[in-house]
């Protein structure tokens, strides 16, 4: 039998989620979320970091990546400028700036509200993160973040070596100092996640998990619903498509366009539990380090071009045993408790792609996260809820149209018409 939804979300993940939550506050709107549950749900492979400016200047990834450029690439002088490119840390366009604080700033009401209205915890703990510097080169680029955000000034920190040691004792005596970013705390990803859904559950939204959406419904240009492997037909006014690294075939079934999205692998370790070390989070031209409310020791991670494989390999696994040690030496005595992979959603310049898309109508994108879902999610569903009621949107997001890049139509295998 079919089923009928004012809104269908594609993709139960945080910004699945956070989309079901901020619609589940409409009371006359009727909404369903689809999730298939695949390995490599990138929710689960996340810090939980909501590293606004940390993010926005490229320290948020985990594995920076001075250590593998090649001597020819390095600095020759004191004086030249920092040279960038993808494989390299750098500062993403103001737009994002705008997107991931607007997100940041709304995280201590949404933990209250989902805390006193639905008795979920997801966590938020303002730590600040700080960069943490061992050699001329991380100074470099520390000073190159600096130029580039005077607007921000407020918000960042120069510690030297004491303050550094006072701030975090067990930081290794190799370390310089820090750059730290004061507004830039943490949450539990997965307890996140669980929030919003269960927000969502309590206001009446309908989830509908293992389930797979195997086409997408026309009639004409508008896209009317789903078909489902197990659940049958969903008919719908409006389609999100929150897929995460999936997101590409459902964009493809409903719009002809297939958008530029693919899997980001990252590996992660978390350690067994230990008593408080550190104070704040840490990132480092190695690896990032933070340390959960329970004491556990998350340490990530890896940026892998590897399609759809979630398998934990022992050299990348190594390297981030490697930099955690380097920066907290205590860590060598700590017993891992678990490693594994999932897959960011990444797009071509590193922004998500929100919206509609030209030509289609009953369609939106909410999609494209790379590794700042979990940051950016707050602001993603109160957007996505404001495109689905035609309402003005608290910023604009022209620079996050999927429009912005080059895709030529496709022919669509599951472009289905109206059963």
């Amino acid at each position: 039998m079919s089923k009928f939804y004012d809104v269908i979300i594609a993709g139960g993940g945080v910004i699945g989620a956070s989309c079901a939550y901020q619609l589940s506050k409409r009371k006359d709107l009727k909404v369903a979320v689809i999730d298939a549950k695949r390995p490599g749900n990138a929710t689960r492979a996340s810090a939980g970091g909501l590293w606004a400016i940390g993010e926005s200047v490229g320290l948020g990834c985990g594995v920076i990546f001075f250590r593998m450029m090649s001597a020819s690439r390095k600095r020759e002088t004191q004086g030249a400028a920092v040279a960038v490119d993808a494989s390299t840390p750098h500062i993403l366009p103001e737009s994002f700036f705008d997107f991931a604080l607007q997100s940041n700033a709304l995280y201590p009401a949404l933990h209250r509200e989902l805390k006193d209205n639905h008795g979920m915890d997801f966590k938020f703990e303002k730590t600040g993160l700080k960069f943490v510097i061992y050699d001329d080169e991380d100074r470099l680029y520390a000073e190159h973040i600096v130029s580039c955000i005077p607007h921000l000034a407020d918000q960042v920190r120069w510690l030297d070596q004491a303050e550094l040691r006072e701030s975090e004792p067990s930081v290794s005596h190799e370390a310089r100092g820090a750059l730290e970013f004061l507004c830039d705390h943490q949450v539990s990803p997965f307890r996140l996640a669980d929030a919003y859904a269960e927000g969502a559950r309590q206001n009446g939204v309908d989830f509908y998990v293992n389930t797979n959406v195997t086409g997408v419904l026309h009639h004409g240009s508008r896209v009317t619903g789903v078909q489902t492997a197990e659940q049958g037909v969903f008919h719908c006014k409006t389609l999100i498509n929150a897929s995460g690294a999936w997101a590409a075939d459902l964009s493809e079934w409903a719009t002809g366009i297939r958008i530029p999205v693919k899997p980001v692998k990252g590996q992660i370790l978390l350690t067994e539990r230990m008593p408080k070390i550190l104070n704040g989070c840490l990132t480092t031209s190695d690896c990032y380090v933070a340390q959960k409310d329970n004491g556990e020791i998350l340490i990530g991670s890896t940026t892998e071009d590897k399609g759809f494989d979630v398998t934990t390999t022992y050299p990348e696994i190594a390297g981030l045993v490697q930099g955690a040690v380097r920066c907290l030496p205590e860590l060598k005595d700590v017993n891992l408790k678990r490693t594994w992979a999932g897959l960011r959603p990444g797009s071509p310049d590193e922004l998500p792609i929100l919206g509609p898309m030209r030509g289609v109508e009953g369609y939106l994108n909410a999609c494209g996260h790379f590794r700042t879902g979990i940051l950016t999610s707050a602001i993603t569903g109160v957007l996505l809820d404001k495109l689905v009621n035609d309402e003005p949107l608290p910023l604009d997001i022209t620079p996050f149209l999927a429009d912005r890049f080059e895709v030529a139509p496709v022919e669509a295998e599951r472009m289905l018409e109206p059963a």
